[in-house]
């Protein structure tokens, strides 16, 4: 086995998130702290996004400002039925993730629970050594989800001096990863409809298929 340790997200990653699968599950992120915080649709949807762009996660600012089991929340807003038929899979990504020279290890703030299911319908499951999900990003008995400064340390003490390579299609997570020495690269597939950006900083490879993983170096 190789020394590298391939750190992979889901959604947007692995897989096109955006056309339905995200949607669904903002939607029912919505509905939720529209049920139990008592709010309109309007004024959950803007707290919902609000959350994620203040901590990363929704979930982090419910469990701060509303003391919510995080538990509950992530089961109440990945329900689905007929997974299989929601997700799409880049093309032979099976396939060229079983030959990736190293640990495969999923790295993702979705709950376990979906990130497994959606991941067996889609052949990936299989190809992986491990999956971190958000329930086991937890430093100091606190939730530090992606892009969670302590996060990255305390990830690399656990992968013993292995060569790392994140793959986000998250600019402001692969960031973070790199100013703690994890190599990155950004995945931008065409079709999700976000603004362009240039690399900076740290942040210095770039694809926009899966399949061209392989030419990351390090």
């Amino acid at each position: 086995m190789s020394g590298k340790v391939y750190l992979l997200d889901l959604d947007n990653t692995l897989h096109h998130a955006s056309t339905h699968i995200l949607p669904e599950i903002n939607r029912q992120m919505t509905r939720y702290l529209a049920e139990h915080l008592e709010l309109d649709h309007q004024q959950a949807s803007e707290l919902r996004t609000q959350y994620w762009l203040r901590y990363g996660a929704t979930l982090l600012g419910m469990m701060r400002h509303h003391q919510t089991n995080p538990h509950h929340f992530l089961a109440s807003t990945h329900r689905f039925e007929g997974l299989k038929k929601l997700s799409s899979r880049h093309g032979s990504v099976p396939h060229r993730l079983g030959k990736l020279p190293g640990l495969r290890i999923m790295l993702t703030n979705a709950p376990r629970a979906y990130a497994v299911a959606l991941c067996k319908e889609m052949g990936l499951y299989r190809h992986l050594h491990a999956v971190i999900a958000i329930e086991d990003m937890v430093v100091h008995q606190a939730w530090r989800p992606k892009p969670a400064n302590i996060l990255w340390p305390n990830l690399k003490s656990k992968l013993k001096g292995k060569r790392a390579l994140l793959v986000d299609d998250t600019f402001g997570h692969l960031e973070q990863a790199a100013r703690h020495g994890i190599q990155t690269s950004w995945i931008t597939f065409p079709g999700l409809g976000f603004k362009p950006r240039q690399l900076t900083g740290k942040v210095k490879h770039r694809i926009r298929q899966f399949e061209a993983i392989r030419t990351a170096k390090f």
